[in-house]
């Protein structure tokens, strides 16, 4: 028997197994996290509104929100003493406090179990304070959190827990145990934010039962394979695992927005930035986003790292923004993003009570995947325009929409990709789609941006051809925050002058 191919099989199982129960414990805890900033979000979304009469107007405003959110069941206004004086939802569902409240980061928002009637028996009760003395409460259903078809599919004696440190049990779900029967392989991971820790457990003998083709097959094919499994172990390849580092990283802050200047070609002023992601590890390096924004984007990882981007960045830029209205603020959007409207609520959340307001909020659709549905992405993208957020066509003339998107999305803004830009002057076809877009623009009312500017000749090629709009590594690379809000400050508009402008940001 080929013991080294064996010893390898069964060294694979159990490091895949470890990474299964990894990866699912990471999973659950980013959707708790996730759900708890946009219920959070929503609470105080009612809180700006001043819903504490419980007048008619107000439940009608609790019923709305809770209608826009996507993770929150109930909205309630709570007294000083307590006590809920209305909710969304009146009296159909009993609710009742099972724990003491537990502190976050956020000295006015609590987190507690409450007992319901629904078919898990407990939920997520969250308390925002009040500054006179009231609360406003939300619950979150547990089922948001564990996949429970999951759970009871998985014939590995799965086992899903979900505890408020410092005690108190939110979730306890566990699967059929299968064949090996009794968990003995674990993973417990810690909420950084929230004080929710998630444990996940399952049976490597059910796992060995339905993954023992690996030994059977290592045995059969003799050493070479099994040195090459052992390669596998050695070398540290897992399932998932990827997406999980990527889970940590977000919870520890290593995903860090840079913003790169757009500048007025005619005045040299600076017209807004572009959020562009930086994934800065523990040891300081900076990760570009060609590294991992294609894995984020299969695994819908995108989702809660736009966000988290996006709440950076109105942190950062409210203050030099609140001064500014019109500084713009670019943040890139995916394909994925436009199969439901639920972005158009969390862009709202997010921007409605920052110092970055709507107006001043870009949002740059990518051609590089193409649109689910195009009827549906012109939906959302309509109803950000209502809000007086502009949309931007970003790539255009590289990816999958071509002419179709700049003619159905009705978007306000063309950026013309980098490649064309580079090939300015130089490639008379290039030049030629240059020209081409630019005109069509114009028909179109279209404002136009260049990306990727890198010589002084593009900028003197797009101005002569109306671009008023540009940016790229000729002007400022991508900048930390501090740097490019105290650029943006030295730069006062009726002062400002080309030429010490370029020099300025050459410099």
């Amino acid at each position: 028997m080929p013991l080294a191919a064996y010893f390898a099989a069964e060294a694979w199982l159990y490091r895949s197994l470890k990474s299964y129960v990894g990866d699912t414990a990471e999973m659950i805890l980013g959707r708790m996290n996730n759900a708890v900033e946009r219920a959070a979000l929503s609470l105080k979304e009612a809180q700006g509104r001043q819903i504490e009469t419980c007048d008619a107007g107000d439940r009608e405003h609790l019923s709305v929100l809770v209608f826009e959110s996507p993770v929150l069941k109930e909205i309630a206004v709570i007294g000083p003493d307590g006590r809920i004086r209305c909710n969304n939802i009146g009296s159909l569902v009993q609710i009742t406090a099972a724990s003491t409240p537990f502190a976050t980061r956020d000295p006015n928002l609590s987190l507690a179990i409450a007992l319901t009637r629904g078919p898990h028996g407990r939920a997520l009760r969250m308390t925002l304070a009040l500054p006179s003395g009231g609360m406003t409460g939300g619950i979150i259903a547990v089922g948001l959190f564990v996949p429970y078809s999951e759970v009871q599919a998985s014939n590995l004696g799965l086992g899903v827990d979900i505890e408020l440190v410092p005690g108190g049990r939110l979730v306890s779900v566990h699967g059929p145990g299968g064949v090996g029967g009794t968990p003995d392989v674990s993973a417990s991971v810690q909420s950084a934010q929230y004080p929710v820790r998630v444990e996940v457990a399952a049976s490597s003998g059910a796992w060995r039962q339905q993954k023992g083709w690996v030994v059977g097959a290592a045995v059969g094919g003799g050493l070479g394979f099994g040195i090459g499994l052992a390669g596998l172990v050695l070398f540290g390849w897992r399932e998932r695992g990827p997406v999980a580092d990527m889970y940590r990283a977000l919870r520890n802050g290593e995903f860090i927005p840079h913003y790169q200047p757009l500048i007025d070609l005619d005045t040299g002023r600076i017209l807004g930035c572009e959020v562009l992601v930086r994934w800065r590890k523990p040891d300081g390096r900076l990760i570009p986003p060609g590294a991992f924004i294609g894995e984020a984007e299969r695994s819908g990882f995108i989702f809660p790292l736009t966000l988290d981007l996006m709440r950076q960045a109105a942190a950062e830029l409210g203050p030099t923004y609140a001064s500014r209205p019109d500084l713009k603020c670019g943040f890139n959007l995916c394909a994925a993003h436009f199969r439901d409207e639920r972005i158009v609520g969390d862009v709202v959340s997010i921007f409605s009570h920052s110092d970055v307001q709507l107006s001043q909020v870009l949002l740059e659709v990518t051609e590089r995947d193409p649109l689910p549905d195009m009827d549906a992405a012109r939906a959302i993208i309509a109803r950000f325009q209502e809000m007086g957020v502009r949309v931007a066509l970003d790539d255009v003339g590289t990816g999958h929409g071509g002419m179709s998107y700049l003619l159905k999305l009705r978007v306000d803004v063309m950026k013309i990709d980098k490649l064309f830009i580079d090939a300015l002057g130089a490639e008379r076809q290039s030049t030629a789609i240059v020209d081409s877009l630019i005109d069509l623009a114009a028909h179109l009312n279209m404002e136009v941006i260049a990306e990727g500017v890198e010589t002084f000749e593009q900028v003197e090629a797009l101005r002569r051809r109306g671009v008023r709009s540009a940016q790229g590594y000729v002007f400022a690379p991508p900048l930390p925050g501090s740097s490019y809000c105290q650029l943006v400050q030295a730069m006062e508009p009726a002062t400002v002058q080309r030429e010490p402008v370029r020099k300025a940001l050459r410099g």
